[in-house]
């Protein structure tokens, strides 16, 4: 039989191993969601990725047509350059029986959080300093992810690395607490559980699976070139830091930051549009990309399906624990 290990993240969102596969713009669709949940894992619909309510309704029902397994849906309260109708975005994750929300960025005002509680859904907020995190218990959520500085796409101004922010949180918090920011392997799992987490998000992890639907070229690039050094924070200068693959894209960003440019100036390069393209059409990773991986990408170096990515993460985490038990 298959040893597993339980905490308070499977046991209260009903999913097989601890793990659960950060958002991602246009690639958290149906298909990768479906088959990280399938896998055992808690897989997670970007909603920034869909421009109107009914294009998100028609992929949460997609998603339930793909599998029975538990998945939640995300909505980021970051800036960003297109907002949408969010009370009409979560009212409608509530009426297609979503049991599962994931807020990032700011707190959702008080009538969505009315909307998540009067629909029973069980709340996650994503967030990287204290002081948010207990705001956000205070606001109601059920569990927090502590986004270690390691992360993809944004983690935060204040620079805290997941193995000082997953105990701080654990410290101030009485709500359950999962570890993000640089996780892949399995003893990494390993070593958030020894500090008290309750399981791991894993976004870069999962872009390299077999049900990521970017192009192949795009995933075998970054698996076969990537190292710890390949990634660079750009947008600092406007307070929305993100942390992205180091391309030529993203370099002539950084440096127009250095020489005092304004938004409008890199506006196009970070939009996601170059982006999008780059993942499904022409896959030019270098001089049309701006892909968010964290600095786990250096660990990581096959493409694999969920499945396996999933087994081969609690495998590694078991052996890892094994050689310390007394």
């Amino acid at each position: 039989m298959e040893k597993v290990i339980k905490t308070a993240l499977t046991e209260k969102l009903g999913i097989k191993y601890p793990i659960v596969c950060g958002t991602m713009q246009w690639i958290s669709r149906a298909e990768l969601v479906a088959a990280v949940a399938e896998a055992g894992c808690l897989g997670i619909i970007s909603s920034a990725t869909f421009s109107t309510v009914e294009e998100l309704r028609a992929e949460i029902r997609k998603t339930k047509a793909l599998t029975d397994k538990p998945f939640a849906v995300n909505m980021t309260f970051l800036p960003a350059l297109v907002v949408t109708d969010r009370e009409a975005y979560m009212q409608c994750i509530a009426d297609e029986g979503v049991k599962i929300i994931e807020t990032s960025g700011l707190i959702p005002g008080e009538n969505l959080i009315k909307i998540i509680k009067d629909a029973g859904m069980f709340w996650i907020h994503k967030c990287t300093i204290v002081k948010h995190a207990l705001k956000a218990q205070r606001s109601g959520a059920d569990m927090v992810v502590a986004d270690g500085f390691e992360c993809a796409g944004h983690p935060g101004e204040n620079d805290i690395g997941s193995m000082v922010l997953t105990p701080a949180f654990i410290q101030a918090l009485d709500i359950p607490v999962i570890s993000a920011g640089g996780f892949g392997p399995g003893r990494q799992l390993a070593a958030a559980l020894m500090l008290g987490s309750q399981g791991v998000y894993m976004g870069s992890r999962f872009f390299l699976s077999k049900e990521c639907p970017v192009l192949d070229k795009v995933k075998n690039y970054v698996a076969e070139n990537a190292t710890e050094m390949d990634t660079a924070l750009a947008l600092r200068s406007f307070k929305n830091t993100s942390r992205y693959f180091k391309s030529n894209v993203i370099e002539r960003v950084i440096a127009k930051e250095k020489e005092g440019c304004v938004f409008e100036d890199v506006r196009e390069d970070v939009s996601g549009v170059m982006a999008k393209k780059m993942f499904f059409e022409n896959g030019d990773i270098m001089n049309c990309g701006s892909i968010c991986v964290g600095e786990v990408i250096g660990l990581l170096h096959d493409v694999l399906p969920c499945k396996e990515i999933a087994e081969s993460i609690m495998k590694e985490c078991m052996e890892t624990i094994a050689k310390f038990s007394c």
